[in-house]
């Protein structure tokens, strides 16, 4: 394995570990809230310069609906990605207080919410998109076909459960942004909140997966 794809893997890793954390903002801490964001942004960057490439090369070659979908898709991830945390930066009450941006909190923070949740289920379907890139090195074990078979199994009873918690937690309220203020339940286990919040990763990750089998699919039948 190159170190480019080591790089991957070690920061697809950290944000898919950040992402949950992210979400129990008040239980974490508001500071640390302030750091991981910085940090998954951060990551978000080094993600798209390892992937450079990709983007020079939107203006040439064919576009099937496979393509036209991945394009639109990570455009629109990357305005949510910008929105998020400059937005965030507005309502600082740490890291970023120096900039004196508390005026614009009221507008910022509407935008951080909706753009949370959103970016977090995109996030989410990204992940499953890109699914059988990350397992592609296990094809060739032996053991492979019952691995995929057990992961598809157990990945398809989180997503279950996921659907419960995406409703149970209020996501589209979020989303829409019919909720503007986070709320939260200090008396809950915080390992309850982020296995939640896991399965609602799990939900749209393997939405992702099973779009990317369709439109991959009709693509060869074309």
């Amino acid at each position: 394995m190159n170190k480019r794809k080591t790089a991957n893997i070690v920061i697809d890793t950290l944000m898919t570990v950040l992402m949950p954390l992210l979400m129990a903002y008040s239980l974490i801490g508001e500071e640390f809230h302030e750091i991981a964001g910085t940090v998954i942004f951060v990551l978000f960057i080094v993600h798209h310069i390892l992937h450079l490439k990709w983007w020079k090369a939107i203006p040439r070659g064919e576009y099937n609906p496979y393509r036209v979908f991945i394009t639109a898709f990570n455009i629109i991830l990357l305005i949510i990605m910008f929105l998020q945390p400059l937005s965030g930066i507005a309502l600082s009450k740490h890291l970023y207080t120096f900039l004196q941006l508390r005026g614009l909190a009221a507008t910022a923070r509407t935008v951080h919410m909706i753009c949370a949740y959103w970016c977090y289920v995109l996030l989410s379907l990204h992940l499953g998109l890109h699914t059988d890139q990350i397992i592609r090195p296990l094809k060739n074990k032996k053991s492979f076909g019952v691995i995929k078979w057990v992961g598809r199994v157990v990945f398809i009873m989180i997503a279950a459960y996921g659907v419960y918690a995406f409703i149970h937690r209020g996501f589209w309220g979020y989303m829409s942004g019919k909720t503007i203020f986070a709320f939260f339940d200090f008396s809950e286990s915080r390992v309850l909140f982020i296995a939640d919040y896991l399965a609602v990763m799990t939900l749209f990750a393997v939405i992702g997966n099973y779009l990317s089998k369709l439109l991959k699919f009709r693509r060869k039948t074309k």
